[in-house]
């Protein structure tokens, strides 16, 4: 790996990304929509590179994607940013509904797909090139508390299959790689759930897995879930009903 970029890299699990392949002497860029968060991450890793960014709004997409161009020799694109939004359809607001909706599908699926619409001519000038999308155990097996955020993320696994069978053909040194991720310990995630993995064993987890050549990497208990899924369906369903 040569350049990276890296969305919702200012803390958690993008973060813990951006720390180990600049260890391993990839200049790596992340985004954020936090300026002063996104300025302790420089402090506390030199050598990264930071942008603030909004990928629910295309035109701050379209500006990362320049920015992350500029760095030259790109060959990592990792979709990990992403919103989750707790909210009751019956009870909420209309307006404040469809905003919820507008932020969350614009941050968790459009926008990945918006980036990488814009890097893939430069990704494929690569002589070798990866795309990660982060994605969740949610978007197979949705919660009821988030019901936006796990359509997104199960789009963005549609996306991911669908878009590796197309490279396969037209681009086959482009991989594009599904990260599904279990419930991890980050600032989105604070007071919800248990049995939480920590941001840097999500991403060892997501490392290995693009190192071994993995199409699909399962981090954590993620695989448990998926088979007790196609098993009993409905044990799973409870099991991440919150």
């Amino acid at each position: 790996m040569s350049a990276a970029l890296i969305t919702g890299g200012g803390t958690g699990v993008g973060f813990a990304l951006a720390e180990r392949l600049v260890a391993d002497g990839v200049t790596v860029l992340v985004c954020g929509r936090d300026a002063d968060r996104l300025a302790l991450a420089e402090r506390m890793l030199p050598g990264l590179r930071t942008t603030v960014a909004d990928l629910a709004d295309p035109v701050s997409v379209d500006r990362l994607a320049a920015t992350a161009l500029a760095l030259g020799g790109l060959d990592l694109l990792v979709n990990n940013a992403a919103v989750q939004l707790d909210r009751s359809w019956a009870s909420a607001d209309r307006d404040a509904l469809a905003a919820d909706i507008a932020a969350e599908l614009g941050a968790d699926l459009a926008g990945p797909l918006r980036l990488t619409a814009r890097l893939l001519p430069a990704l494929a000038a690569a002589p070798s090139a990866t795309i990660v999308n982060v994605t969740s155990a949610l978007g197979v097996v949705p919660k009821r508390s988030a019901p936006v955020y796990c359509a997104a993320k199960a789009g963005l696994i549609a996306f991911s299959a669908g878009l590796r069978h197309q490279l396969a053909v037209d681009a086959p040194h482009v991989r594009v790689v599904d990260a599904m991720l279990p419930l991890v310990d980050t600032a989105m995630t604070e007071g919800r759930g248990s049995r939480k993995i920590s941001a840097g064993a999500a991403a060892d987890g997501i490392l290995g897995g693009v190192r071994r050549g993995r199409s699909v990497v399962r981090v954590g208990g993620v695989g448990v879930l998926l088979a007790v899924h196609r098993l009993a369906p409905g044990l799973a369903a409870r099991l991440v009903a919150d």
